[in-house]
């Protein structure tokens, strides 16, 4: 079903545990990818008639610069990625549903360490035994998902050495196989690899875990060369930026299309590259400035952070600068922000110390800091805190009974972002004492998966709401100010439909490719298929955002938004919502954006459709969409 897989992975209790032994590592996968070049090692396999079995054993004899330990941990690390990479050998069944990454590097940590720890229970209270285990977990999710991330990569450099060899090869799932065949000649590539051996299909596995753990050490320089020969810059330009960063080749066609070869070679860069660690400061249990809550997170938890508006005056930020006008003659006359944006209030950046190998990384999980567990911050990428800031929350525009309905709240990150804007207002009340306990806000969370609405109800404590048990019926009362939170269910919203129950605000978070915030999901991106991407999930998308519009009060404003950056998400969508019967017989009206909300100051947005923005990918913040709307009285 599209509308939960599309949607942040949610995790059971056994998988957060698990996530939380090694986030360091995991959090920071992406900081493993090198720059946005590809880095290629040019081994010559002994010329053989052999399989790639006996090329991957002469690969392995050529590489002393491991030790015994590390090449145990990539052997395990292939082992793992066989049911991943081969969906035919999942526990040596046939199966042709294939496993993640995720979920098969969290079966091997399971096998591997809880065994261990049943065996000899004091290898986990010694130290240095622990602080060991704690590496080989981190090294062994670099390994797994690294590899996975980088498939294509990986095998297309994997495949060129093994057709030096004449040797023939299986290729990957979900790899395409009339796309990547010709570049090898004919019969070099396997698309059947169920007919395969499992020794050909492990020995793949093994070149490609190899070639990863030489990808991520290597200081030499880039060497584009050899793949560029391969493909041919001018035969095929997207099929050698799909090759160069991983992605499939659908996308980067969809890309290069939308958005020109050059800009599509710096938005594919940044998803191979370490996003920031940005945090959103809860106003309802936090009440001083930015400033100081960058302060206390120095004093208390020892982290350095500072607040994004600060950055973005900076004269010696890093920011990724887009050529607007060469994405305008793609695009058109429609808002695009490329280099900067004006970050919402309490939009903080967390600056995690440089460890030996040049990655930024914190000394300890994020959810462990304290800032976070007495729920002074959230994390929250300054995208998408654009998306609650589009909402437009001023003191004028809140009273006495606003209401708001997060209609696909997934995990809650924006219900609370609207939460703590709320509680951000100075609102003046009248001296009138009925006026004091008024409520300020009715705030709805809807969405289709119950474990995310669990989720959002396990945090309600954390960020300041008390929950009836009774009613189920979160709220907050704070200055006279006064916020009840409820979930949803579908059949709750059908039953809210039923009684024309309307709201001021209705937010549309739809479910999406994801193909703006890449580098906070990688994996997701061998989880796309391009009939999904380009024709299902725009008919899912359009279905729901004509169904949360029946919820929009006159007077009331709708958001649409998308951590997409693609058309067929995006524009198409909200321009088939302006010709539909909902649209035109809601009284709906574009809502042009103002200065206040958004910087449309700089000269890299331009603007036709007032209404919509496309934010590009930068050091800053991942890429969205959001498009918004009034209704008439």
């Amino acid at each position: 079903m599209l509308y939960p897989s599309m949607r942040s992975p949610t995790y059971n209790n056994v998988t957060t545990t698990i996530i939380l032994l090694i986030f360091p590592t995991i959090s920071k996968l992406v900081c493993s990818f090198q720059s946005s070049y590809v880095k290629l090692h040019n081994v010559i396999i002994p010329h053989s008639k052999n399989c790639v079995w006996s090329a991957s054993n002469d690969l392995n004899c050529r590489h002393k610069e491991w030790s015994d330990a590390d090449k145990a941990l990539q052997q395990e690390a292939a082992t793992a990625l066989l049911p991943v990479f081969f969906p035919e050998h999942t526990d040596g069944l046939a199966s042709m549903k294939p496993m993640n990454a995720e979920m098969a590097l969290k079966r091997l940590l399971r096998k591997k360490y809880s065994q261990r720890q049943s065996d000899n229970p004091s290898n986990f209270t010694d130290q240095s035994r622990k602080s060991s285990i704690d590496k080989s977990r981190g090294r062994l999710a670099e390994l797994i998902l690294g590899t996975s991330v980088m498939r294509l990569r990986h095998f297309v450099v994997v495949a060129a050495v093994a057709a030096q060899d004449s040797c023939t090869v299986p290729l990957p799932y979900p790899l395409n196989y009339s796309e990547i065949s010709p570049l090898f000649g004919e019969k070099r590539i396997i698309d059947d690899f169920i007919s395969c051996s499992v020794e050909s299909k492990m020995s793949i596995c093994k070149l490609m875990v190899e070639e990863h753990a030489k990808y991520i050490s290597s200081t030499e320089s880039s060497q584009l060369e050899p793949i560029q020969a391969l493909v041919g810059n001018d035969d095929d330009p997207t099929l050698l930026i799909a090759i160069e960063h991983s992605i499939p080749s659908f996308l980067a066609s969809s890309l290069v299309s939308q958005y020109g070869y050059d800009t599509t070679k710096q938005i594919c860069s940044l998803m191979n590259d370490p996003g920031p660690i940005t945090i959103r400061k809860n106003a309802i249990l936090f009440k001083g400035t930015d400033e100081e809550l960058c302060t206390w997170l120095w004093e208390k938890d020892g982290v350095k952070a500072s607040p994004m508006k600060n950055l973005l005056k900076s004269e010696t930020m890093n920011i990724c600068s887009y050529d607007l006008d060469k994405v305008k003659r793609y695009k058109g006359n429609v808002g695009v922000m490329g280099q900067s944006i004006r970050p919402p209030a309490g939009c903080i950046c967390i600056h995690p110390p440089t460890d030996g190998r040049g990655r930024t990384k914190l000394s300890k999980s994020i959810w462990n800091m304290l800032g976070y567990q007495k729920g002074f911050f959230e994390v929250q990428d300054a995208g998408s805190q654009c998306i609650v800031q589009a909402l437009d929350f001023v003191p004028s525009s809140i009273s006495d009974g606003t209401s708001v309905l997060d209609y696909c709240a997934g995990n809650g990150g924006k219900t609370f972002a609207i939460t703590s804007a709320i509680f951000d207002r100075k609102i003046n009340y009248s001296e009138s004492v009925e006026c004091k306990n008024a409520i300020v806000a009715h705030i709805v969370s809807h969405d289709v998966v119950d474990e995310r609405l669990r989720q959002i109800k396990g945090s309600l404590s954390r960020v300041g709401f008390d929950l009836d048990s009774f009613t189920d019926i979160a709220e907050c009362n704070q200055d006279n100010l006064r916020c009840t939170l409820q979930t949803v269910t579908p059949a709750d919203i059908k039953a809210l439909s039923a009684s024309d129950t309307l709201f001021e605000v209705v937010l549309v978070d739809v479910p999406c490719s994801s193909s703006g915030v890449l580098r906070r999901r990688p994996s997701q991106r061998w989880l796309m298929s391009e009939e999904d991407t380009l024709q299902s999930l725009p008919t899912l998308q359009l279905d729901i955002i004509q169904k949360a519009a029946t919820f929009v009060r006159g007077g009331g404003t709708l958001v649409y938004a998308t951590c997409s950056l693609l058309k067929e998400e995006n524009e198409e969508v909200i321009k088939s919502f302006e010709t539909s019967e909902v649209f035109r017989n809601g009284g709906f009206v574009p809502w042009p954006f103002s200065e206040d909300c958004i910087d449309l100051s700089e000269e890299d947005a331009f603007r036709d459709r007032h209404h919509e923005i496309t934010l590009l990918p930068s050091e800053w913040n991942d890429g969205f969409f959001f498009a918004r709307y009034t209704k008439e009285l």
